[in-house]
């Protein structure tokens, strides 16, 4: 896709992709502004855990506000504190106690509004803790255990939700895990997706990193709207998951 190709050309994925790209400026901005470019070098180039003293706030809590609430927002799903919310639309809630009667243990975010057949709930973690392989999997392990022991099951049975949906991240990388609550059929790591080539190709065009961004902002849109829109992005999620369980 060209830099100079028409917005009229641009499919609605596109768009999405396109608002999520400009989200991710967020986060090294911050880092830039702490004067910490040299940490945010250092978690793309490995695995070491995301230090907090030198970013002032603990690392899970950094992550959620500068990376994945924004990439939320750019996805379609809204603070309720944000002024493009009309109210009615989909939308998150951060420590939400929806299920507390029901549930010891609550999910770092839900997403609402989505579909009426659907519950989603999203665990955070701090950046690195999500690994796309080997022993660093906490977020997606949460997301499992949720599923697995039918977290809210009891409850949903009770109401016209059929599917939970669970999002496990830490900014970088990004893993669903759906359930079909009538039937038990669960499905894991459906996709995983690792978005941090985009978010580092961001903190390049951005001056914040040394690094490669000469195949231009067009190709970040691309690379994000191939298979990380298309699943994770509000007005997709619903027919992506309803897809997966043969439900046209």
């Amino acid at each position: 896709m060209s830099e100079n190709q028409s917005l009229a050309s641009l499919t609605e994925d596109d768009e999405i992709a396109g608002k999520v790209r400009r989200q991710l400026e967020v986060f090294p901005q911050k880092f830039r502004e702490l004067g910490e470019a040299g940490q945010l070098s250092e978690l793309f180039r490995s695995p070491k855990k995301f230090s907090g003293a030198r970013v002032e706030q603990a690392p899970e809590v950094f992550t959620e506000q500068y990376l994945i609430g924004p990439v939320l927002h750019g996805l379609g799903y809204l603070s309720s504190s944000s002024a493009e919310y009309d109210g009615i639309g989909p939308h998150f809630i951060r420590q939400p106690i929806t299920y507390r009667k029901v549930e010891p243990k609550q999910p770092d975010y839900l997403l609402k509004n989505i579909d009426p057949a659907i519950v989603c709930i999203v665990e955070a973690k701090a950046v690195n803790r999500e690994r796309m392989t080997g022993a660093k999997t906490h977020a997606s392990e949460d997301i499992r255990e949720y599923l697995e022991e039918d977290a809210f099951c009891k409850y949903l049975r009770d109401t016209k939700q059929r599917y939970l949906v669970g999002i496990g991240t830490d900014g970088f990388r990004w893993t669903l895990w759906m359930k079909d609550i009538h039937t038990g059929e669960a499905m894991s790591h459906n996709p995983k997706i690792d978005i941090s080539p985009v978010i580092r190709k961001v903190a390049s065009r951005r001056d914040v990193i040394e690094g490669d961004f000469s195949s231009g902002a067009s190709d970040e849109r691309e690379l994000l709207a191939e298979e990380f829109v298309p699943a994770f992005a509000a007005t997709n999620l619903p027919e992506y998951v309803k897809s997966a369980f043969g439900e046209n």
